[in-house]
């Protein structure tokens, strides 16, 4: 496999800087299992304090965040309502099936990444009906990761919102990348998150730590997201180690986002210039973007890219994804808009 020099596939290859592993050598700890490691319990207390939740319930991963909290969220036998390329459908071993009981029913997103407002009210208002699975929760993406780390119209969420407030139906965020909208927007964080019973935000990602997710919800509701994680092999014990990673980076690393959005619109120029790559977006919301090939040929391209150093994902035959992330510099992404403007010709 060649050297990738400037590994765009993902922000989950950033890596903690030297300040970051000193904090969590520093980290005191405890059993978290037993609710005892205090460097755990002080990050859960920010999270909850800077959502604007009651609660909130750090986990190891974002997959297993977006499996219990949708589960805490309904009954075995449920249809959620979710994106057709959201990832919760798309790329988490159809745990909401094989876990949960339960069935998803897709609805298309808007060029927006929004699933249309009223496609939601369309899919409640069946009816009751012995043959139906009730639908009871909704989904949404945000930052949209397939569709090119697209912000949420914060119009057509709340519309959503109200919908199902209506329909007495919960509406759940799978916010992994909802850090990049606060930072793309100036948004108030605990504004855009009321629309929600639960949201996740992720901290392996655009923070950069080795490991985190947490899960923000009701008081009422944690004792069950608790009892879900546990089932889902989520308990850990002296995670203060992890959870020191996490504040670093809320105090350190998320005031630099906007710096991720600036290296995206660097890429996404480069590709522009291509005469092989087209993008899907023409301007980049956040630091995920998203180039079109000529059909089938993604993969033969991301590997040619892998050749002159450059990672990128193949998200499908004809589409390539490019990520940005703190563990890149300004010279490096400089390095791939240029080799990425030249690409084909």
């Amino acid at each position: 496999m060649s050297k990738i020099r400037v590994d765009l596939r993902s922000d989950t290859v950033s890596t903690p800087d030297h300040a970051m592993r000193n904090a969590m050598a520093r980290a005191v700890v405890g059993d978290d299992v037993f609710g005892e490691d205090p460097t755990v319990n002080h990050l859960e207390r920010i999270v909850a304090e800077m959502t604007g939740f009651d609660r909130a319930v750090f986990m190891p991963t974002g997959t297993m965040s977006n499996g219990v909290a949708i589960r805490a969220l309904t009954a075995p036998g449920d249809e959620v309502i979710c994106g057709s390329r959201s990832h919760v459908y798309l790329y988490e071993r159809a745990q909401f099936a094989m876990l949960g009981g339960l069935q998803m029913h897709r609805i298309d997103e808007s060029e927006n990444g929004c699933i249309p407002p009223d496609e939601v009210e369309k899919a409640l208002s069946r009816g009751v009906d012995q043959h139906y699975a009730p639908r009871t929760l909704v989904t949404l993406e945000n930052t949209h990761n397939v569709m090119g780390g697209l912000v949420l119209p914060e119009n057509e969420v709340l519309e959503i919102a109200d919908i199902c407030s209506t329909k007495e139906v919960s509406v759940y965020l799978d916010g992994a990348r909802v850090w990049h909208v606060i930072s793309s927007s100036g948004e108030n964080l605990r504004k855009i998150l009321s629309y929600y019973s639960m949201v996740s935000l992720c901290f392996s990602k655009g923070l950069g730590c080795p490991v985190g997710s947490i899960l923000v919800c009701s008081a009422e509701d944690e004792s069950k997201v608790r009892f879900l994680r546990k089932q889902h092999g989520g308990g850990m014990r002296q995670a203060g180690i992890l959870a020191a990673a996490c504040l670093y980076a809320l105090e350190h690393n998320l005031p630099l986002l906007s710096r991720t959005h600036q290296y995206a619109r660097i890429i996404a120029k480069g590709i522009a210039s291509s005469p092989v790559l087209k993008m899907l977006n023409p301007q980049p919301d956040t630091n995920i973007v998203i180039a079109e090939t000529p059909e089938g040929k993604a993969g033969i391209i991301a590997d040619a890219l892998a050749s002159l150093e450059i990672g990128c994902l193949a998200l499908s035959p004809s589409m390539l994804r490019f990520v940005t992330h703190l563990s890149l510099s300004e010279r490096s992404v400089k390095y791939a808009a240029d080799v990425l403007s030249a690409f084909g010709g």
